[in-house]
């Protein structure tokens, strides 16, 4: 996997992207696939590895780098968001990937003329948020709008949501500003657009997009079940004839639906009906509404629920979530004219038996857009062959008058088609003229029979001799993986190869990941750990360090399970993936550190045990029900903490146990490195601890910990054959229980605005949402002013990142406090000592109004209870933190080990 750069070369790029250009092994390979699934065979015959990979931050940086690549013959490949699977964004003949993920910003939205003028990098879901805030809305979006950008989009080609009024992609923008290869930049507009839409970038990189809004209106949705496809092709029909006033037409058939709802295990549709969702401006339901119930009636058709439709709606960007049932899909999408729908849906349907699922979007009133999956596995040996289905289903599309959805690299054999004859004589005359040594993105659009010197050849030939057969090829391949069977070899659990193999790529989880969001590269987020994980199960690639460092890299925050295709499990995984590091001979320094602390002192800092007991002032039992665990942050760090909940709890005359000195750590930092067996010993002593004391509920104020006892030590327990059957609160939990129980009531009113944190064990791992806020607006004179992003969407704190990246930690930390700051919030209401102490300290770095506090010091306030800031103690805490981190990494334990010494 050898560069094709020179020295030279690379240090020309360096030159001008500095920190922003990737030549390592990792990065390139995870930059080598987009979201499609192609059989390896059919990889090797390109070079699909770049040998670089850039991220410009403005236009000067991609006018520089085109001209390097003019002057040293180095193809370059720009790239959005490689969430389409036809693999434009996929080099062909290695070169330099142009990531423009940082080019994002949105640079102005005209309310008065309806457009808004963006950055290419912009994905279309997070310009929606701001076209919404203004009043204004797109016309039409991508399917994937939850991660494909702007420029991705006009780039590819295609329709989407919105398109039945709206028209494709080229009609809802105005211009693009687009550097071409020789560096020159320049405006397409109008008739022009055709020499840069739909190209895949091979006449330029655009560099910015003004884009066409419409005025933003509540949705109505209607669904409508039709008992056949007949009925449903009429419908369709008479909905264009009738030219129904309506924004969204959509059709799944009997088999998608079954197939989704077996994925969610949640069935609620009729699986032998064809549905049409329809969805409108809420303004033209009187006028619509009445026209469809007649028109739905008039085929045989029936309204569902309300509800029902709503629902489905809600879920349009999940077009894949039966991936995991697998766990590989063979996908294929055709645009046809409406009129032959009927005759498409049919002989798919005959010729499959129900095994490929059909959705489609209306273009227009006169065409579809059809998305096919077919379950497979790429793992077996029919996979290959079972992939020419989705060339049986284009032939089939073309067959009825249609054409490919786009053509990329993949489909250039059927780019006379797409574009026309003549069109694309015109793409390629024009694109000679500009680059005559075809360095811009080679090997995409242009047929090897025009190209000549088309990297694609041998792919075309493939493709090729697959369309010659296609139909007894895919037959083939579809029996042959029914014949094998499933018994595949894998280092990994069972649970991570599933899920490795059904992961979508679709990329929903870059634009949520804590560790993507701070330093952006493809390695950091959840899809690219799973496609490293991919071609490590396949021994591609080593579990190296430089692998295992990338496959390190999370919060836990599982922001990135919210978004997931097929609801993985995925910070469970990457906590997992922990213990074969080590079985790999690879952990963190830092971990490492922490680990001997808690070995010989049973802390994360290392204190003395007797030296951690300060705070506490109050009368604790030896047994009871109910005890307190204090932990290392909040016993230490944030030891107001610890105090508040102990004065409440002894204001409130609840008795308690306190393990006192015998207190250890759970044990989440020995699970995070890796170590088994360490954290297996602290398990069972815990447990032991517990059962002589005889309680049964045991309160926590770091969520942490709680997540730990709460998730890891049933699992042990049961691994070791323990009990564990007691059961574990969070403070937030308790407190809002002793309030709705009358036990727990305020006199004193706190005149204050304060806004609140979610922190991600306590709200995402365990939902506990309306806890904390009922204790907030349980006491008199508060107010609560939400931020930006709250519960499911809160922003995490971003502190583990500690372990890896301590500039991830200071972006989460900043961006957080900066959404509290707009608020006009007083305090930063946390429920964690590690987000409190990271809020604390980066309040006071940034000079902040706002200020940090922890949810019991509003509570021991409220009580008149006295409290202490943590803020000096955090502080000097932090400090050490940050000097023993700064050089920790993965490494090989020989290594880490000698450093050590």
């Amino acid at each position: 996997m050898k560069s094709n750069l020179s020295t030279k070369q690379m240090a020309r790029i360096q030159e001008v992207f500095g920190e922003r250009v990737r030549f390592n092994k990792v990065e390139r390979i995870v930059y080598s696939h987009d979201m499609g699934i192609m059989p390896e065979q059919i990889r090797g015959l390109m070079e699909c590895v770049p040998d670089a990979v850039v991220q410009p931050i403005n236009e000067e940086e991609v006018i520089a780098l085109c001209k390097i690549s003019c002057e040293e013959n180095i193809p370059l490949v720009p790239r959005g968001a490689g969430s389409a699977g036809f693999g434009g964004s996929v080099p062909a003949k290695a070169g330099v990937v142009v990531d423009f993920v940082r080019m994002n910003q949105i640079l102005a939205i005209d309310t008065e003329k309806m457009t808004a003028y963006v950055q290419p990098g912009v994905i279309w879901s997070n310009l929606e948020k701001e076209l919404n805030k203004r009043g204004l809305a797109l016309r039409a979006y991508p399917s994937s709008a939850n991660s494909s950008t702007v420029a991705g989009w006009v780039a590819q080609g295609g329709s989407g949501y919105g398109s039945y009024e709206f028209g494709d992609c080229s009609q809802n923008i105005i211009s693009a500003d687009v550097v071409l290869p020789n560096g020159e930049l320049k405006t397409f507009s109008g008739e022009d657009l055709k020499y840069i839409y739909s190209l895949c970038g091979i006449t330029g990189m655009i560099v910015k997009v003004e884009v066409k809004a419409r005025e933003k209106d509540e949705e109505s949705v209607i669904l409508s079940a039709f008992p056949d496809m007949e009925s449903t092709a009429k419908f369709l029909n008479e909905l264009s004839k009738k030219k129904i006033l309506l924004w969204n037409v959509s059709l799944t058939t009997p088999a998608y639906t079954a197939l989704k709802q077996k994925a969610l295990e949640h069935y609620v549709l009729p699986e032998d009906q064809y549905l049409v969702t329809m969805v409108f401006p809420k303004p033209r339901r009187s006028s619509v509404e009445k026209q469809i119930q007649d028109l739905t009636a008039f085929y045989n058709g029936k309204i569902m629920r309300e509800k029902l439709a709503k629902e489905e709606w809600e879920d349009k960007f999940y077009p894949m979530r039966f991936k995991k049932l697998g766990p590989t899909l063979v996908a294929s999408e055709v645009v046809i004219p409406i009129k032959e729908v009927e005759s498409f849906v049919r002989e798919i349907e005959r010729k499959y038996k129900g095994e490929f699922a059909l959705e489609g979007t209306m273009v227009g009133t006169d065409q579809i857009s059809i998305l096919g999956f077919m379950l497979a596995d790429e793992r077996k040996f029919g996979f290959p062959l079972a992939y020419a289905c989705a060339l049986d289903v284009i032939d089939t599309g073309e067959k009825y008058g249609g054409k490919v959805f786009s053509i990329g690299m993949y489909f250039t054999d059927r780019a006379r088609n797409f574009y026309g004859v003549q069109q694309l004589d015109e793409i390629w005359r024009y694109k000679q003229s500009i680059d005559g040594e075809n360095l811009m993105n080679p090997g995409k659009i242009i047929p090897p029979s025009i190209d000549k010197n088309s990297p694609t050849k041998k792919l075309a030939t493939a493709m090729k001799v697959a369309n010659a057969g296609s139909g007894l090829i895919g037959l083939a391949g579809r029996l042959l993986s029914k014949w094998q069977g499933n018994n595949f070899e894998s280092p990994l659990d069972e649970h991570l190869t599933d899920d490795t193999f059904s992961c979508a790529m679709c990329g929903y989880c870059r634009n949520v990941c804590t560790v993507f969001d701070a330093i952006p590269w493809e390695s950091n987020s959840p899809r690219g750990k799973y496609f490293l994980l991919n071609q490590y199960i396949k021994r591609k690639i080593p579990m190296d360090d430089e692998v295992g460092k990338a496959l390190y890299a999370c919060t836990t925050c599982k922001k990135c399970d919210t978004v997931c295709q097929i609801r993985a499990h995925n910070a469970h995984h990457w906590m997992a993936l922990r213990y074969e590091f080590y079985k790999n001979k690879l952990h963190n320094t830092g971990l490492e550190f922490i680990r001997n602390n808690v070995l010989t002192t049973g802390n994360f800092w290392g204190i003395p045990a007797q030296e951690r007991l300060k705070w506490l002032d109050v009368s604790t039992e030896t047994h009871g029900k109910i005890a307190y665990w204090s932990g290392c942050w909040a016993a230490t760090i944030m030891d107001n903490m610890a105090q508040n909940t102990t004065r409440i709890l002894s204001h409130l005359e609840i008795p308690f146990v306190h393990y006192g000195e015998d207190e250890r750590c759970c044990g989440l930092y020995l699970a995070l490195g890796g170590y088994k067996k360490d954290f297996q010993g602290l398990v069972k002593s815990n447990l032991e601890m517990f059962k002589k004391s005889g309680v049964e509920t045991i309160v926590f104020s770091c969520p942490g910990c709680y997540a730990t006892f709460n998730e890891n030590y049933p699992q042990m327990a049961l691994e070791m054959g323990l009990e564990c059957n007691i059961r574990f609160k969070h403070i937030v939990v308790y407190l809002s229980e002793l309030i709705a129980d009358g036990k727990l009531t305020f006199a004193t009113p706190l005149e204050q605005k304060v806004t609140y944190h979610d922190s991600c064990h306590v709200g995402r791992w365990f939902g506990h949402y309306h806890e904390p806020r009922n204790v907030i607006l349980a006491i008199p004179g508060l107010e609560l002013r939400e931020m930006e992003h709250v519960k499911e969407q809160g922003l995490c704190c971003g502190l583990v990142s500690a372990f890896d990246s301590l500039p991830s930690v200071a972006h989460s930390g900043m961006t957080r406090v900066r959404e509290a700051e707009a608020t006009g919030a007083e305090y930063l209401v946390t429920n964690c000592a590690g987000c409190g102490s990271q809020f604390n300290a980066t309040c006071h770095a940034m000079g902040t109004k706002v200020k940090q506090m922890d949810l019991t010091e509003l509570v021991a306030r409220a009580l008149g209870i006295p409290t202490n800031d943590p803020s000096e103690k955090i502080g000097a805490y932090m400090g050490q933190c940050v000097e023993l981190l700064k050089d920790s990494v993965l490494a090989p334990i020989e290594i880490s080990r000698e450093a050590k010494k």
